[in-house]
């Protein structure tokens, strides 16, 4: 009688603790704490964590911004960033990591920014592993809010509030020294050549980078990172800004974007007005996002920037 009675109270207790999420604010107890991820899961965690493998770059990159890099018990192939990534052992690339690996490493939790795994999440999920979702809008406040997230998570929440002010600083001098300036026509070249022309389009993370830095990007016109040769021949840019493509150096890059009959009318490519700027600090959203714009500003208003 006695044992049906706790079971009970512990169900009830369980009941009223799933219903009282409803606030959306972060729910702790005295063995650990809920916290609600990107997908509006609320998922349990322990009070400290000390085990993470991360199957993002930018959450990586995230976390050692935060000087909790030493909970980082496990990463992707893609995980490069900064320096200190290639003394923790990876799991595999971004689309298929090892899961006996994942489960071997024994985390606490899993970090995860995409749900194109569906296999690996639910083969995790299966062997008892926790599981945390993070993307945020593709913004600089969304940027914020990731960062914000990986925070609570590694109780780091100071940590994140300094990281955050100093972005916020960084953007804000950025804004100051280029406001007055005219924007500049700008191209960003995330693929090229024969298999099309792709771009960071008015839908990408990236679009509010390239504006944010002075710059005007002629694919704001296009979706989900897809551009047209007639378009961009039509806008014809003034700066383009080329990352090396995987594998190549900015050089090698540049000559087969160069030497592409298509593009050869650019007035960027006549004019030598090709900077290479590195994709990663572009590309992922996070700690290194408000370079980013220093970096674009600097290409595209270098006499603000002497």
């Amino acid at each position: 009688m006695k044992r049906t009675i706790a079971i009970v109270f512990a169900t009830l207790f369980f009941t009223l603790t799933l219903f009282s999420q409803g606030t959306g604010e972060n729910i702790e107890d005295e063995t650990g704490r809920i916290l609600r991820d990107s997908r509006g899961l609320d998922i349990f965690l322990p009070e400290t964590i000390e085990r993470v493998v991360s199957l993002s770059p930018n959450i990586t990159e995230t976390i050692y911004a935060l000087g909790r890099g030493s909970t980082l018990v496990g990463r992707t192939d893609y995980c490069n960033y900064p320096q200190q990534t290639g003394q923790v052992p990876s799991v595999g690339d971004l689309l298929s990591p090892s899961v006996e690996q994942i489960i071997a490493l024994d985390p606490q939790v899993v970090l995860i920014s995409t749900l194109g795994q569906l296999q690996i999440i639910d083969a995790l999920e299966s062997a008892g592993i926790t599981l945390f979702y993070i993307n945020e809008p593709g913004t600089m406040e969304g940027t914020y809010q990731m960062i914000t997230m990986v925070a609570d998570i590694l109780s780091a929440e100071l940590e994140s509030e300094a990281l955050i002010d100093d972005m916020k600083g960084l953007i804000q001098e950025v804004i100051s020294k280029v406001r007055q300036e005219k924007p500049v026509s700008t191209y960003y070249v995330a693929g090229f050549g024969q298999w099309g022309d792709f771009s960071a389009t008015g839908d990408t993370f990236l679009h509010e980078i390239i504006t944010l830095a002075g710059g005007d990007n002629v694919a704001s016109d296009g979706s989900n990172w897809t551009y047209s040769l007639e378009r961009l021949i039509m806008h014809d840019p003034e700066v383009i800004i080329l990352p090396a493509t995987w594998g190549s150096t900015f050089e090698q890059t540049l000559e087969a974007f160069s030497s592409f009959e298509a593009y050869q009318g650019l007035s960027a490519v006549k004019r030598g007005n090709i900077y290479d700027v590195e994709a990663d600090i572009l590309n992922r959203q996070g700690p290194r996002s408000a370079l980013a714009v220093k970096l674009l500003a600097q290409i595209l208003h270098p006499e603000q920037f002497k």
